[in-house]
C-alpha cells in the first residue's frame, strides 16, 4: 500500500534527515577545483504568534559528538509545539553577468574553496556571509547537520570539471537572521518542502505534458568554436544528432518569503537557449548539478521504503537526460529502462553505500553519481543505437538495389 508522503509530518523528514548524515559515509572525490555550497533548512509555524521551541546545546557543545548531534536534535524535533511545523529550503538565484556560466541559474549559496579555507564546510559558511550576510557559525541560530555527497562536474562528453561538496544546516531559532544579499545573487527564496516532495508524490514521466526541460545544443557544446560560423557539416551533424533535454525540477515561491535584490527583476527572468528562463513570477527552474545535490537531500530524508511512496518514484532529478525523441526514441527507451535499475532508490544512498578497495584502502561510501552513471549507460546505448540504424539502412539498401536490379531485368525480358 502506498503512503501519501505529503501527509507525514515535516519534523519526520529532518529527523531522518540528521540520523542518514550521521551514519551514512558521505562520498569524497579528490580534484584540484572544489566548490561548496550550504543547504539551509529552517522550520515555520503556522501561526507567527506560536511559541518556538529553543534548543538545548549544553551536552552537544561539550561532546560534539555524532551521537550527540542526533540526541540533541532528536530532543528538539520530538518537542509538540513543532509537530505542525513546515520545512522550507533556501534558493538563490544568481545575477546575470556576461560570460558567466551560472548566470541566472537556481542553486544554493556558495562558491570556489579558497586555499585559506579549513574544510568545505568553512567554504560554505564563508561564501553565504558574503553572499547573504547570513553568519552560519552562530550556533545559536543555525545548526550543522553534515555533508551531502560529493558531485561532480563534467561537461558534455568532456573529462571531469570541478567537485562539489555540499553542506548541510538546519536553523534552530524562530526568526530568520537578516539577510543583505550582495551583488552576485539577484534574489533569495524559501522554498516550502512540500513543493519538492510533489516530485515524489506524482513523479514525471519524459516528455509528458507536465515535465519540464532545458533542450542543450550538442553540437554547440562539442564544437564552440564553429557556433557563429555553422558551416555545413556542423548544420548536418546539429540536425543528426538534436538536442539533450536537461529535467526540471519547478519549484513554487511567494515574495512574502523572498527577497528580491535587482530592481528589474525580469532582467533575471531572461530566456536560456532562447526556449525558456531559470524563474517565472510564481516558481524557481531547477536544474543540473543543484537539482542533483537536492535529490541526494531528499533521499536521505525520506522516512518509508520507497516502494511505499509511489512505483514509479526514483528521485526528484529524474529522468535522466533524454535525447531528442524524435531521432533517438530507441537510446532514450533503452536509457529509461537502465535509469530505472541502475538509478533505483535501492541501489542508492541510504539502502546501498557502495564499499570499494584501491590503492588508498579501503572507501566507504564513494556511490556513483546521477550525471556519471547516465553517461556511462550513454556510452553504451548511443554507439548501439547508431549501429543499429547503419545496420537497418544498409539492409534496406541491399532491398532496394536488389528490388531495382530485377525490376530492370524484368522489364529488359519484356522489351
Amino acid at each position: 500500500m502506498e503512503t501519501n508522503i505529503l501527509d507525514i509530518p515535516h519534523v519526520e523528514f529532518i529527523a531522518q534527515l540528521v540520523r542518514h548524515l550521521v551514519s551514512v559515509p558521505p562520498s569524497h572525490f579528490q580534484s584540484p577545483k572544489r566548490g561548496s555550497v550550504a543547504l539551509i533548512l529552517r522550520l515555520v509555524l503556522p501561526n507567527d504568534d506560536s511559541p518556538f521551541p529553543s534548543i538545548d546545546l549544553t551536552s552537544h557543545a561539550q561532546l560534539k559528538t555524532p551521537a550527540s548531534l542526533v540526541q540533541t536534535l532528536s530532543v528538539f524535533l520530538a518537542n509538540p509545539l513543532l509537530a505542525s511545523a513546515k520545512a522550507q529550503i533556501l534558493f538563490i538565484q544568481r545575477a546575470r553577468y556576461p560570460g558567466d556560466p551560472w548566470s541566472g541559474h537556481i542553486g544554493f549559496p556558495g562558491g570556489k574553496r579558497d586555499p585559506d579555507d579549513a574544510s568545505d564546510q568553512a567554504t560554505a559558511e564563508r561564501e553565504t556571509l558574503e553572499e547573504l550576510g547570513v553568519d552560519l557559525t552562530n550556533s545559536s541560530d543555525f545548526m550543522y547537520l553534515g555533508r551531502l555527497d560529493d558531485t561532480r562536474l563534467y561537461s558534455l562528453f568532456n573529462p571531469l570539471q570541478m567537485v562539489a561538496s555540499s553542506s548541510v544546516f538546519l536553523q534552530v531559532c524562530k526568526d530568520t537572521p537578516d539577510m543583505a544579499i550582495s551583488d552576485e545573487v539577484a534574489s533569495a527564496h524559501w522554498v516550502d518542502f512540500d513543493h519538492i516532495l510533489q516530485a515524489v508524490a506524482q513523479p514525471t514521466r519524459p516528455f509528458s505534458r507536465t515535465s519540464r526541460t532545458i533542450p542543450v545544443n550538442i553540437a554547440s557544446r562539442l564544437f564552440p568554436a564553429y557556433r557563429s560560423t555553422r558551416p555545413m557539416w556542423y548544420r548536418l551533424f546539429e540536425r543528426v544528432v538534436g538536442n539533450v533535454y536537461y529535467t526540471v525540477l519547478p519549484l513554487k515561491y511567494t515574495l512574502q518569503n523572498s527577497i528580491v535584490r535587482a530592481t528589474d527583476h525580469t532582467a533575471s527572468k531572461e530566456s536560456w537557449c532562447g526556449t525558456m528562463s531559470f524563474s517565472s513570477d510564481t516558481e524557481l527552474y531547477l536544474w543540473g548539478l543543484s537539482l542533483s545535490m537536492l535529490s541526494s537531500l531528499v533521499d536521505l530524508s525520506l522516512p518509508v521504503k520507497p516502494h511505499l511512496v509511489h512505483r514509479a518514484y526514483v528521485s526528484v532529478a529524474s529522468p535522466w537526460p533524454q535525447m531528442d525523441p524524435h531521432l533517438w526514441a530507441d537510446v532514450n527507451y533503452f536509457m529509461n529502462l537502465a535509469h530505472g535499475i541502475l538509478w533505483s532508490p535501492y541501489r542508492r544512498k541510504p539502502w546501498y553505500v557502495k564499499v570499494q578497495q584501491g590503492p588508498q584502502g579501503r572507501t566507504v561510501g564513494n556511490n556513483d553519481d546521477f550525471f556519471r552513471t547516465h553517461f556511462h549507460v550513454l556510452r553504451i546505448a548511443f554507439p548501439l543505437s547508431c549501429l543499429c540504424k547503419v545496420a537497418v539502412l544498409g539492409y534496406l539498401s541491399k532491398l532496394a538495389i536488389s528490388g531495382t536490379l530485377k525490376l530492370a531485368k524484368l522489364l529488359s525480358q519484356t522489351l
